[in-house]
């Protein structure tokens, strides 16, 4: 406290004021956390003309769309989110994706981007994507 004539104390300090706050917010952020959050793993992608090799380094299967770059800025896609009718690649396995099954592939292409994700259930029978990654590979 300052003992100064005129001089009046206008913030008080509660040191457990910032906690109070700090921790409801870690009560809400865990409550609404999403435990089927996105799944560890690596796609290695790998151009040997004229297929992309994809190869899932991870345990659970991995789902993909590949797509010239040039066609992603004006292409609307969405990822498949059931595993039955989805090209999946599971745990250790290779795929090939010949570049004329690339959306959007033109002879002379450069570059494709290769988007990958994990399905995790949202329901009782139904599945979503953990979250989209994207690996962008030269032809």
């Amino acid at each position: 406290m300052c003992d100064v004539p005129g001089f009046r104390q206008v913030y008080g300090y509660d040191r457990y004021a910032m906690t109070r706050p700090s921790l409801a917010l870690l009560a809400l952020s865990l409550a609404c956390a999403n435990p089927a959050g996105p799944i560890g793993g690596r796609l290695t992608v790998r151009a040997a003309p004229p297929v992309l090799e994809l190869t899932n380094q991870g345990a659970a299967p991995i789902y993909f769309f590949t797509i010239e770059r040039g066609a992603a800025a004006y292409t609307d896609w969405a990822p498949c989110t059931d595993s039955s009718r989805c090209a999946g690649i599971t745990m250790g396995q290779t795929a090939s994706v010949p570049y004329t099954q690339i959306a959007g592939y033109a002879p002379g292409a450069r570059e494709a981007i290769v988007y990958w994700w994990h399905l995790v259930a949202s329901g009782p029978s139904t599945s979503r994507p953990d979250s989209i990654r994207a690996v962008v590979v030269a032809l």
